[in-house]
């Protein structure tokens, strides 16, 4: 159980990532990334779902809570307007 949860919160992390640093790629590695990406989730919280409706909605929550973590985490701050 704790192997999901870790690898539910590296999917967040992941995503974070491709997020943050998709306007540096060129358009075509960034709708890729972001196509295994999905893939990848969608087979992590499919999996889930297998076992339980609260695993895998415990599984979105994971993936929910690593993104967020991303973007306070390693992130700058924008500037304000």
């Amino acid at each position: 159980m704790f192997a999901r949860i870790v690898v539910g919160l590296l999917i967040g992390v992941v995503a974070g990532f491709v997020e943050a640093s998709g306007p540096a790629w060129s358009a075509k590695w960034q709708r890729i990334s972001e196509a295994l990406l999905f893939l990848v989730g969608l087979a992590f919280i499919g999996s889930s779902f297998m076992f339980g409706a609260i695993y895998g909605v415990l599984a979105i929550a994971e993936i929910a809570v690593g993104f967020y973590a991303y973007g306070k985490v390693f992130r700058s701050k924008k500037a304000s307007l």
